[in-house]
């Protein structure tokens, strides 16, 4: 999988919005695959606490690590 690069607009566990760029991107499906096609979810670190924490992103953001 290629490195994520593109910023993303979230707001963090600390309550601030902020644009970074995740550290990995992937889709989770129903089990079963039926009804609907999922969400993908992105894997951050907040910079102010440290922490990481996961956030949705948009249907057209690659699936990146």
């Amino acid at each position: 999988m290629p490195a994520c690069t593109q910023k993303v607009k979230v707001k963090t566990p600390s309550g601030v919005e902020a644009e970074l760029v995740p550290k990995k991107v992937w889709t989770l499906e129903p089990k079963g695959g039926k009804g609907g096609k999922g969400v993908k979810i992105g894997l951050f670190h907040d910079p102010q606490s440290g922490k990481y924490f996961r956030a949705k992103v948009s249907q057209d953001y690659p699936e990146c690590a």
